[in-house]
């Protein structure tokens, strides 16, 4: 989907349904049931996805854990050329 066609979709709910309903985000963890998990949105933004085999979509994206004090021992995997997305970004 591109941001037109969101635009778009959000449009036409709003003519529908008005300007104050909430907006969610889904997604299915592949449970034994396959629930529809609803999240609330955080933030909206661009970033640049990078390939990940444990996504369905075969995409992920790294966040910035500035307060995470780990250390990782590995090099960072490349972005796609699918960069820059929009991300619909929720809280877990």
């Amino acid at each position: 989907m591109t941001i037109r066609e969101l635009i778009e979709e959000l449009q036409d709910l709003e003519r529908t349904y008005g300007p104050n309903v909430e907006v969610m985000s889904s997604s299915n963890y592949g449970d034994i049931s396959r629930t529809e998990q609803l999240n609330y949105i955080a933030s909206i933004e661009a970033n640049s996805p990078t390939e990940s085999a444990y996504s369905q979509s075969g995409l992920a994206f790294n966040t910035d854990d500035s307060d995470d004090d780990r250390e990782y021992d590995y090099e960072p995997i490349p972005t796609t050329d699918k960069a820059p997305i929009i991300v619909l970004r929720y809280t877990n």
